[in-house]
């Protein structure tokens, strides 16, 4: 044998070692994987990153994204949950105020009510009783 077939077969020996008992990440680089395409679809990920077909490694790394992504549309909503909550408080505020106002003791209402009914039996001509007698005092002493 020669010594460049001796040092290509302990090289590549030494590789093998080195991902066999090394790191999970090349492990999972070679080893192959399903992807289901729902899942690259949630993901919005590419399938493969770095061998023409699907790998545990690119698993791993579809599932992260679609955590990613899931936890980001949950603080969305929740986030836009919160803003139209209090948008909500807000003009409920201002809104409860008017009416507080409006309908106050001291509010247009209750100024203008009093106003209303007294004109309102003003208007219709309703007259106490001791106006009528009177009116007909009036109508004796005039000869009618």
């Amino acid at each position: 044998m020669s010594k460049k077939l001796q040092r290509l077969i302990l090289a590549t020996a030494i590789m093998g070692l080195a991902i066999f008992f090394g790191c999970a990440s090349m492990k999972d680089l070679i080893i192959p994987a399903y992807i289901p395409p729902a899942s690259l679809e949630y993901s919005g990920s590419e399938p493969t990153t770095l061998l023409p077909f699907t790998t545990l490694f690119d698993l791993k790394r579809v599932d992260m994204k679609m955590d990613f992504v899931y936890a980001t549309s949950q603080m969305t909503e929740k986030l836009k949950y919160k803003f139209l909550k209090g948008v909500n408080y807000v003009h409920i505020s201002a809104s409860e105020e008017l009416r507080e106002a409006v309908f106050s003791p001291s509010g247009p209402i209750a100024l203008m009510f009093p106003m209303l009914l007294g004109g309102t039996v003003g208007s219709l001509l309703i007259s106490k009783p001791e106006d009528k007698k009177k009116i007909k005092e009036l109508e004796k002493a005039n000869g009618k």
